[in-house]
Formats: C-alpha cells, sequence, structure tokens
C-alpha cells in the first residue's frame, strides 16, 4: 500500500509540474502575441496582401508592435487589413504612418511592415486607418531573377564561344600579335596624320582666300566686290556673246558657200569643179592680159604721134600741176 501511494504521489507532482509548465508557456506564447495586453485596432487597405494571414507580425521600425488580426475582402479591388498594435508601443506609430506588406526574410513568412511617414502628425488612434504602399512581390522578383539568371547564362554561353574562337589560330588576336602588321599600322597613322596635316592646312588657305574674297582683295574679290569690275565682266560677256553670234553667223555664210560649191547647178561649183569650163576662164584671162599688154603698147605708139604728143604733153603738165598742189597743200601748217 505504502509503494502505491508514493506512486500516486510521484505522478501528482509530474502532473502539477507538467501543468505548470503549460501555463509558463501559455503565458510567454501569450506575451508574444499580446494576448496579455491592451491593444488597439489600426486598418489599411491593399490591392493584394501576397499570402498575409492572420496572426502573422506587424513591425514598427524592425520591432513587433503588434499582430494581423483580420483580413477582409471589401471589394474586388480592395483587402482591409485589421491589425492589433500593443497600446503602450502604439504611442510612438503616428497617424501618417506608411504601411507595406514584406516578408521575414528572402522566403520567410509574410508580415506588416510600418514605416514613419513625412512631416508630423499626432499618434495613432484606435480604429483608425493607415495609408498604404505598393507591397513588394515577390514572385515577380523570382521571376525578374529566372529572367535575368537565364540571360547571364546566355552572356556567359557566348562569351564561352567567342574566347574559344579568339583562341583559335588565324583568329584576330594572331594579327594583333604580328609585329609586322603593327609597324605597317603604325606607318599607316604616320600617313593618316600627314594627310590630316595638308587637309587641315587646305582648309585654313580655302578660309582665308574666302576671307580675302569676302574683304574684296585680290583679282577674284575685285571681281566680286567693284561693281565696276562687275560691269566690265558683263560688257566683256556681252561682247563676247556678239562675237559668237558673228561667228554662229560667219559659219553659216561659209556652210552655204559650201553648199553652193557643192551644188551642180551653181556657177561656183562649175567654176570650181568643171575643167572645161576652168581652161576657158584660164584663156580667157590669158586673152585678156595681153589685150592689155597691146592696149599699153597703142598708148605708147600714140603718144610718140605727134597728133596726139601735145594732148599727153598737156595731161602731164596738168598732173603735175594737181600733185604740186596737194603737196603744198600738206606742207603747210
Amino acid at each position: 500500500m505504502a509503494k502505491e501511494g508514493n506512486v500516486a504521489v510521484r505522478l501528482g507532482l509530474f502532473v502539477l509540474a507538467g501543468t505548470l509548465a503549460l501555463v509558463v508557456g501559455m503565458y510567454l506564447l501569450g506575451s508574444k502575441r499580446g494576448l496579455f495586453s491592451s491593444t488597439i485596432t489600426v486598418s489599411a487597405d491593399f490591392r493584394q496582401v501576397g499570402g498575409l494571414r492572420p496572426g502573422n507580425n506587424v513591425r514598427y521600425a524592425g520591432i513587433n508592435v503588434g499582430t494581423v488580426d483580420r483580413l477582409t475582402i471589401i471589394n474586388d479591388s480592395t483587402v482591409r487589413v485589421e491589425m492589433a498594435l500593443r497600446e503602450d508601443q502604439a504611442g510612438h506609430i503616428h497617424a501618417n504612418a506608411i504601411v507595406s506588406i514584406g516578408s521575414d526574410g528572402l522566403m520567410g513568412n509574410k508580415l506588416v511592415n510600418i514605416e514613419p511617414g513625412d512631416g508630423t502628425s499626432g499618434a495613432v488612434s484606435d480604429g483608425g486607418t493607415l495609408a498604404t504602399s505598393v507591397p513588394l512581390d515577390t514572385d515577380a522578383m523570382l521571376e525578374t531573377l529566372d529572367r535575368t539568371n537565364e540571360n547571364l547564362a546566355a552572356i556567359t554561353t557566348d562569351l564561352r564561344q567567342l574566347a574559344e574562337r579568339l583562341n583559335r589560330p588565324g583568329s584576330v588576336l594572331d594579327l594583333f600579335s604580328d609585329t609586322v602588321l603593327a609597324i605597317q599600322l603604325r606607318g599607316s597613322l604616320v600617313e593618316l596624320n600627314t594627310a590630316a596635316s595638308a587637309a587641315r592646312g587646305a582648309t585654313e588657305q580655302a578660309n582665308a582666300l574666302i576671307a580675302d574674297v569676302r574683304a574684296g582683295k585680290g583679282a577674284l574679290g575685285t571681281l566680286v566686290g567693284d561693281p565696276v569690275a562687275e560691269q566690265q565682266v558683263k560688257g566683256l560677256l556681252k561682247q563676247l556673246q556678239q562675237l559668237s553670234d558673228s561667228l554662229s553667223g560667219a559659219a553659216g555664210e561659209v556652210e552655204r558657200f559650201s553648199t553652193g560649191l557643192n551644188d551642180p547647178k551653181g556657177l561656183a561649183h562649175t567654176l570650181t569643179q568643171d575643167t572645161a569650163v576652168a581652161g576657158d576662164v584660164r584663156r580667157s584671162l590669158a586673152n585678156l592680159e595681153k589685150g592689155s599688154e597691146t592696149l599699153n603698147e597703142n598708148l605708147k605708139a600714140l603718144q610718140r604721134n605727134w597728133l596726139f604728143r601735145r594732148y599727153f604733153k598737156e595731161k602731164e603738165k596738168a598732173d603735175d600741176k594737181e600733185k604740186r598742189i596737194k603737196r603744198d597743200g600738206r606742207s603747210r601748217p
């Protein structure tokens, strides 16, 4: 009987110890969740809460100040989050604070973050509503990171292929390591520099020439800036045009004369192309020349004849007198 009583006492002590441990654990858990402290209720409206649940923590400046009490769907675009904040810490939260939804670490549970707002305002009150900001979508971040990883993998593959191509014989790197090519490139650069200097000098000379022309210096500047020279040039061009017209007319006349020479019915063609007519003309000219010589001889014979000698002497005196009058007239001042 004594042994059975001892067992019962021990069992009672064990149950009592277990009960005390359960009470202490519930107290500690309740104190963490704020079950045994005074709270106030504050709400905030979101478009989406990203998996937030009742009981998740509410943090202000990185410190747990309450828990999520209830989630209510107001309409198709609004979800209301009601938070239970401990009253002793809610006094530090102002009414212009900003509420957002985050996570405890990268992959941790969802929670509500409260950040101080701009400006000054009073402390938040029971039943108040806080402004919200767009929560950070972890899924969208992971999708973006996934696309970024794919892009990095593709870029890495391309870089590896490019490195393999550059390491092959006959690649661009072999050209860079060729000393002869480097010397040729250096010479080409020197020639390019010389050509650039020459082009720069030509440009400066052209600019100086343009400046002289604008200032009226030099022959070109005189032609451009002097109105008198301009008129003279215009007159010269006009004369050249008239000369060109005269030459065109003369060319037309020559063309018509050439056409007349080539016309079998024309006199010029007959005189130049018909050998018989040409012979007749030559004989006629020869006869005329002989007749002229005979006429001169006859005139000389008449001058020696005594019948006409007086006439020719008087005519000779008259000619000498006329010559003397003309000579005296030219000699007078």
